[in-house]
């Protein structure tokens, strides 16, 4: 036997040390803390092993005991009249505890400790945490391989551990109303948590973290009752279940409950007035507490938390499970507001990304909560590059559905509009914004500006500087190629619904002129045959000061693969103008637009029709030699570009050629 014992290694001897050690209570702190000494490393290698060997399972089974331990020893001292854990009957709540450990060893090893408001179960569950958490410093592979070992059989545990502190606080507010101690709630709720609870709290969501990046972990976790409820608390920084509130009254049990059954205040009432102080009910709220139960954990808890629950978030099939928990969005927009620590923050935004990911068939419909849009907003501002682009692409993802461009381009008379605006056009290096993030902002417009909700297209349009901004950005030195062109095709698609009758038609033309001067795509040129179409607009584009000058242009557009295209909707423009004989005379006098009229009929090549006019595509030799280049769809990097040209035969050549010389004679005659 000796032989054998002195054959196991070291970290054998431990685990057996540490499994064997039951009773009494000394015995098994003495092995803690050696185990404690033993595992603090930060050798990934080590701790590979030590999670191969089973040490994990050990001090899980070791945590479940000391949780067991502690609610039997609350039962006993219940039935005895001794400590009895601020008289509650079962610490975990609705997770009831059906363990019978009478008080074995339990009510002489309950040592309460003055100087912390800590007992010796406390004690005992914070250090095995801490044991779990220094284990779990191992390298996915293991962590994976322990999760996919024992992981969905310990999640009662986690929810354990991390409800207690909070169960706690509950029934120290319920002794201070016993009492009739209104003015203490907030002090008995500081000292109800203990150091040693808060300690197991943090290492608890830290190992919950690093099981949270298992891609077969995620769905298991989220959907664990319980598991989000608590990690809500933890990350409240405000009390935000207010659903129900009710005043603090003195008098008997039963006046205190037939003064509160009458109170019917607003849902949103906050009063941490002495005088009037609220006590509010949430299924994640802390009755009683004027601050949200979150503050009351450390920092690294709730910063572990929301690295949790964006992990979570990354899974599809949890986005709406966790949308649809109480608080969980507001406790995540509340971490941009409250914390200090930059990192937090870049953690909040990129699960507010994670959160508003939809699929073709839904989207998440977040924009209706002010307090996200508020935080999106203010991300949007932030120091950090990766800040801004997570919340760019999270306004992306959410206008994506029409309902909610509607919510974004009303919030707050347009602060989302302007923010997304300022991110595109700023050329300013100081600013702070990365190709990424403009890209972003600009797609998020383009997103706006396809709505259907006709509201929606005309807050933009109407929005002080807006339309100049999206021009004045293709004209930047500074915009990358993806910003310009979903700027480009913004104009184009508000083109095709903004005419003469709304008050922005002037600010979208004089956008539109000094746009002009973009031929990467043919989506300006696009923009003026759209206004082209409409009768009611023509006069009005003729005579808007820069529009003929700058038609003329794109219809001389030589280089690159898109100036076919660009011709060929310039093209059309005059031709559709022509039609108009009331402004025959102003358009036949200038030179540009005759000049490039004359070009097209003479045929260095003309192909492709509209419905409205036929749209031309000059080719470079012969007629009928056309650019064709295929579009990206409407799932690609690039927002569409209208329709593709395609080879005609010779008689819609022979057609269009007409079309073009009646244009072409009525504005000679017109001279």
């Amino acid at each position: 036997m000796q032989n054998e014992q002195s054959a196991q290694t070291p970290l054998r001897q431990l685990l057996d040390a540490v499994n064997m050690a039951i009773l009494p209570h000394d015995l098994r702190l003495a092995a803690l803390t050696e185990a404690a000494e033993f595992f603090d490393h930060q050798d990934k290698v080590k701790h590979d092993y030590e999670l191969r060997e089973g040490a994990a399972n050990i001090l899980y089974q070791k945590l479940s005991f000391a949780l067991q331990q502690a609610s039997g020893l609350r039962r006993s001292s219940s039935e005895t009249g001794g400590y009895d854990d601020l008289n509650h009957k079962n610490e975990t709540g609705d997770l009831s505890d059906n363990y019978s450990y009478g008080g074995i060893d339990a009510i002489s090893s309950h040592r309460i400790r003055s100087s912390t408001n800590s007992s010796d179960v406390d004690n005992e569950i914070s250090m095995i945490v801490n044991c779990l958490e220094m284990i779990h410093r191992a390298s996915p592979m293991s962590i994976a391989y322990t999760w996919n070992e024992i992981g969905q059989d310990v999640l009662p545990i986690f929810v354990r551990t991390l409800e207690r502190p909070f169960v706690k606080i509950k029934l120290a507010i319920e002794r201070a109303e016993k009492e009739q101690s209104s003015g203490g709630v907030e002090r008995a709720v500081q000292m109800a948590a203990n150091r040693e609870m808060k300690v197991a709290v943090q290492k608890m969501t830290k190992i919950l973290a690093v099981y949270s990046l298992v891609p077969e972990a995620k769905v298991p976790i989220a959907s664990f009752p319980g598991m989000l409820p608590v990690l809500v608390k933890i990350i409240d920084t405000r009390n935000m279940n207010r659903l129900i509130v009710h005043p603090v009254v003195k008098g008997s049990k039963a006046a205190r409950k037939a003064r509160q059954d009458n109170y019917s205040p607003d849902k949103n009432e906050i009063d941490s007035s002495k005088d009037n102080r609220t006590m509010a009910f949430g299924a994640n709220g802390i009755q009683g507490a004027t601050s949200g139960s979150g503050l009351y954990m450390t920092e690294s808890s709730r910063y572990n938390t929301i690295a949790t629950l964006t992990n979570l978030a990354a899974a599809e099939s949890n986005r709406m499970l966790m949308i649809g928990e109480p608080g969980l969005v507001e406790g995540i927009a509340l971490v941009v507001h409250n914390e200090r620590s930059d990192v937090a923050r870049r953690c909040s935004a990129l699960a507010i990304m994670n959160l508003s990911n939809g699929n073709r068939e839904h989207v998440p419909e977040l924009a209706g909560n002010e307090l996200l849009l508020e935080t999106l907003v203010l991300l949007l501002q932030d120091d950090e590059p990766e800040t801004k682009r997570n919340a760019a692409v999270a306004l992306f993802n959410v206008a994506c559905a029409d309902q909610n461009t509607v919510k974004l381009a009303r919030y707050k008379d347009g602060v989302i509009l302007e923010a997304l605006v300022r991110l595109v056009s700023n050329d300013d290096a100081s600013f702070g914004a990365c190709d990424d993030t403009r890209t972003n902002a600009a797609e998020a417009l383009f997103n706006m500006s396809c709505s259907a909700i006709e509201e929606t297209t005309d807050r933009m349009a109407n929005h002080s500087g807006l339309l100049e901004s999206i021009a004045f950005t293709l004209r930047s030195t500074t915009a990358n190629l993806d910003v310009k062109m979903y700027a480009a095709a913004t104009l184009r698609r508000l083109s095709e619904i903004i005419h003469a009758t709304k008050n922005c038609h002037a600010a979208l033309l004089s956008a539109l002129v000094k746009a002009s001067s973009w031929s990467r795509t043919s989506c300006i040129a696009e923009a003026f045959l759209s206004q082209s179409k409409v009768e009611q607009n023509r006069r009005i584009l003729v005579e808007h000061h820069g529009f003929l000058h700058a038609i003329s242009k794109l219809s001389l557009t030589v280089g690159g693969a898109e100036s076919d295209r660009v011709r060929s909707a310039a093209i059309s423009t005059i031709v559709n103008l022509s039609k108009d004989p009331s402004i025959l005379p102003v358009i036949a006098h200038h030179e540009g637009v005759m000049m490039a009229l004359t070009r097209a009929s003479y045929g260095t090549g003309v192909n492709n029709s509209s419905s409205n006019g036929a749209s031309f595509t000059q080719g470079t030799n012969t007629l009928g030699n056309v650019h064709e280049e295929e579009e990206k769809s409407d799932d690609g990097s690039f927002p569409s570009q209208g329709h593709n040209p395609t080879r005609m035969n010779q008689q819609d050549h022979n057609y269009e050629g007409r079309e073009i010389q009646i244009a072409l004679k009525a504005l000679v005659d017109a001279m």
